[in-house]
């Protein structure tokens, strides 16, 4: 997918952390034809991010924030939330990574500031086009008819993290919004687009991998919806095989999604059809620069709605804090 051009009104976009997410947003930000800065944390960095991209760097956040039109948040999770506050005060537009963070301190403040302002969350598999024919053709289906759900998402997070020591990344450490229940929260938004909210949650966090991982590196989740639906997800930061799937029973077929392959599949005992299929030039950045692109829509038409809207992301939050807590008491929780 090439997406490019200038935005309509170029707008100012400060990419607050310059991480492999970070970069990743810079780079696209740039296609778009947004005007970028740039804060991060470790300020000795800076020179790097401007030399690689030649955009103006900052070392005072507030200032940075005060000149941008728009703040976009890819720092690790446990640093998400004061710099959301400080951006919504500042009465700018937001897209801020997920997970939101770690825990619930500051989301109820971040939720009140949010009102009449421009927020999205980062969950990028909201706009793969075989996910989105997969929420419509569910819809069409009706609650009634969908029996259950199978979600899983993982590898092993050596091999995810290449090019740098994982031990170095925050998501080994479960104190930072690490570990594989929030580093891999995408699954639980798929589950909530899908089948609406989560009523109460089950859950197993486990270390079982020899990774040098603080937190869960494969966790079992066992969720069931406000409709009565109850579906199973499994995430891992283990797996030797890179996996994002999906499986959902219906009462005339099952339907089988892989990211890998590209393709959603309808299996009924008589045949099995292609329901959608990405093209051959499918790259996973399109996921990105698609979202982005509708995040810097919005910033010209507020009227244009969210991908991923600041109460999908306090959701999903909801659930993996529940989620914890079931692994600790050994019971479900009821949300």
């Amino acid at each position: 997918m090439k997406m490019g051009g200038s935005v309509k009104m170029a707008k100012r976009i400060l990419v607050c952390g310059a991480g492999s997410i970070g970069k990743r947003h810079i780079a696209n930000l740039i296609q778009l034809g947004a005007e970028v800065t740039v804060w991060r944390s470790q300020v000795h960095l800076l020179k790097a991010i401007h030399d690689e991209f030649n955009v103006e760097v900052n070392e005072n956040l507030d200032d940075a924030i005060e000149k941008a039109d728009a703040v976009v948040i890819a720092t690790a999770t446990d640093n998400h939330i004061p710099i959301a506050i400080t951006a919504l005060q500042a009465g700018k537009a937001l897209f801020i990574e997920k997970p939101l963070s770690h825990n619930w301190i500051g989301i109820e403040d971040l939720h009140q500031l949010s009102f009449g302002k421009i927020v999205e969350v980062g969950c990028q598999l909201r706009t793969h086009q075989n996910l989105i024919a997969f929420a419509k053709l569910l819809q069409q289906i009706g609650s009634k008819n969908i029996l259950t759900y199978r979600f899983a998402m993982g590898y092993r997070l050596d091999a995810w993290r290449k090019g740098k020591d994982y031990r170095e990344s925050y998501s080994v450490d479960e104190m930072r919004g690490g570990g594989a229940l929030f580093d891999l929260i995408h699954q639980i938004d798929l589950a909530i687009w899908f089948f609406g909210p989560i009523a109460e949650v089950n859950a197993i966090l486990s270390k079982r991998s020899e990774l040098d991982i603080s937190g869960d590196d494969v966790t079992n989740l066992l969720l069931t919806h406000s409709s009565g639906l109850t579906g199973h997800i499994q995430l891992d930061m283990a797996s030797p095989v890179y996996r994002c799937e999906a499986e959902v029973m219906t009462t005339n077929s099952i339907f089988n999604w892989s990211y890998s392959q590209g393709i959603l599949y309808n299996h009924t005992n008589k045949e099995t059809l292609i329901v959608d299929q990405v093209p051959k030039e499918f790259v996973r950045n399109d996921l990105f620069i698609k979202h982005m692109a509708h995040f810097l829509e919005r910033l010209i038409d507020n009227s244009v709605p969210p991908l991923c809207s600041l109460q999908d992301g306090i959701s999903a939050l909801m659930v993996a804090i529940c989620a914890r807590e079931a692994n600790l008491s050994g019971k479900k929780i009821i949300i």
